[in-house]
């Protein structure tokens, strides 16, 4: 292309001026033109490109979100059995992960997945939930600018601005601690509104 161009303005070189000028504007005009659907299409597949992925990332976010909701809303069922039949998905979610996630979403995922494996649920699993959260949210272009720290927290936890506030004085609360303090305001609102 670059010799195609430098020999065209050798030939322009050799003609007499009066054709020059036409021959350039003629050139000029089919240039743009190329260019401009060139680089018309090449914008209009990398949106659907985009739209492609956008749309395999939120069906495989949503697939994860509700085995992740219903683990998060488990009410009382076997925790064994729920462990087991999870292994298989969580190496189906990674894969899929791998292939379409972007590399915040992965990475997030994996210090997500590390800390939880320590078995010790604490205020930074619950840190670390949320930062996977949001790595998902902005790899689907939503915006987390309004979200305060702590909103998975606060979405989640009977006593999300408790947590909060225990997190803040200590980072390594465990949400055993968060528990027994939540049954103790349980069982205090229960005596008070026996008493009443």
């Amino acid at each position: 292309m670059a010799w195609a161009v430098y020999a065209f303005f050798q030939y322009l070189n050799t003609i007499p001026k009066e054709l020059a000028a036409p021959l350039i504007a003629a050139s000029a005009t089919v240039f743009v033109a190329t260019a401009t659907v060139m680089v018309g299409r090449y914008y209009e597949r990398k949106k659907e490109l985009d739209s492609l992925y956008r749309d395999k990332k939120t069906e495989i976010y949503d697939e994860f979100l509700k085995e992740f909701f219903a683990l998060s809303f488990n009410s009382g069922e076997d925790s064994a059995k729920a462990e087991k039949d999870l292994v298989p998905f969580f190496r189906d979610f990674t894969r899929k992960l791998v292939l379409w996630s972007g590399p915040e979403v992965i990475e997030a995922f994996v210090a997500w997945k590390d800390h939880l494996a320590k078995g010790n649920p604490d205020a930074k699993s619950i840190f670390l939930t949320e930062a996977f959260l949001l790595a998902i949210r902005k790899d689907l272009r939503h915006t987390n600018r309004s979200l305060r720290k702590g909103f998975f927290a606060r979405l989640f936890l009977r006593e999300g601005a408790l947590f909060l506030a225990m997190a803040e004085k200590d980072p390594n609360v465990t949400l055993s601690a968060l528990a027994e303090i939540e049954n103790a305001l349980a069982l205090q609102a229960t005596a008070v509104q026996k008493g009443s």
